[in-house]
């Protein structure tokens, strides 16, 4: 009996490399550090009416009197009282809130100092505080980024959601589990800023793709073969159709120069004399870039052999 594709199979939740519904105490942690950091450079007085202005709004947005209660007639600094309901919140939309408010006050500091004529005691920029709490999202495998004055959800954007997420459900059968494995292995060093391995286990992966797509077609290969020489295998066996090699003149130039190069050039061979540095943006588009790449590839062996 034939299993049906179903509307349940073919819409059931993707698998994702980010997680969305709880910031661990940790992270918490992380990103008061960073608040903290930042606010130690304005003055007291100026500082404790921003976070009066911040526990307003909370408590105004939130339905609160207070967030949290004078106990015996103790006066707690409203910095005290977010930090402590950010603590204790679990509701993930309740937080989140806590850190968009607490960052648009951040990221409007600079306005507001030439306002009411202060300076700031140091040098850490709202864009660092920004930066610094995104790569902290990141970091923990937190699918949120605050970006132009709110939080977003990362797979709302369309590279994450049509790429990234795309890949996982690509390679989530058994048939492709190790490429599956170094794809997540690669996402995981790009979170850390393991930029190198990052580059590494992209190629891993698209390699490791190309050999299960020869053996499922039973096409020659050896499992020493090279990026290069797997694609001569891949377009030989036509895996790529014809008209579409004509259409696109670049395209085995693009696949060829592509992840390979890009990874022998910036992690796949010795450093020399000089340290290489390996920008965070250039992770970024190899992730990317592999991630295209096999979604295609996959696409096109789906086409010669489709599942019984």
């Amino acid at each position: 009996m034939t299993i049906q594709d179903l509307y349940s199979q073919r819409n059931k939740k993707h698998q994702d490399v980010l997680s969305y519904d709880k910031l661990t105490e940790k992270l918490k942690i992380q990103i008061e550090h960073i608040w903290n950091n930042f606010f130690m450079q304005v003055g007291n007085d100026i500082k404790e009416e921003i976070w009066k202005s911040i526990h307003s709004t909370l408590c105004e947005a939130h339905g609160k009197k207070t967030l949290l209660s004078d106990s015996f007639g103790t006066k707690y600094y409203f910095s005290y009282k977010v930090e402590h309901y950010f603590d204790e919140i679990t509701n993930i939309d309740e937080t989140l809130d806590v850190i968009e408010i607490v960052f648009r006050c951040i990221n409007k500091i600079p306005k507001l100092s030439r306002q009411v004529h202060f300076k700031l005691d140091g040098n850490y920029k709202p864009e660092q505080a920004i930066k610094d709490l995104n790569a902290r999202f990141l970091e923990n495998g937190i699918g949120y980024e605050f970006h132009d004055r709110n939080i977003i959800r990362v797979d709302n954007t369309v590279l994450h959601k049509e790429i990234i997420i795309e890949t996982l459900q690509f390679l989530s059968t058994q048939t492709f589990k190790n490429a599956n494995d170094e794809f997540l292995s690669a996402h995981e060093h790009f979170r850390h800023k393991r930029q190198k391995e990052c580059l590494t286990d992209c190629l891993k992966a698209l390699e490791t793709t190309m050999k299960i797509i020869c053996k499922e077609n039973g096409w020659d290969f050896n499992k020493s073969d090279t990026a290069k020489q797997l694609i001569d295998t891949c377009i030989k066996n036509k895996l790529i159709p014809d008209f579409l090699l004509s259409h696109f003149n670049s395209l085995r130039t693009l696949i060829e120069s592509g992840v390979p190069t890009i990874r022998n050039k910036l992690s796949g061979h010795g450093q020399g004399t000089s340290k290489i540095i390996v920008p965070d943006h250039f992770a970024s588009y190899m992730l990317y870039l592999t991630g295209t790449t096999i979604n295609f590839l996959v696409s096109c062996h789906k086409e010669i052999k489709p599942p019984k």
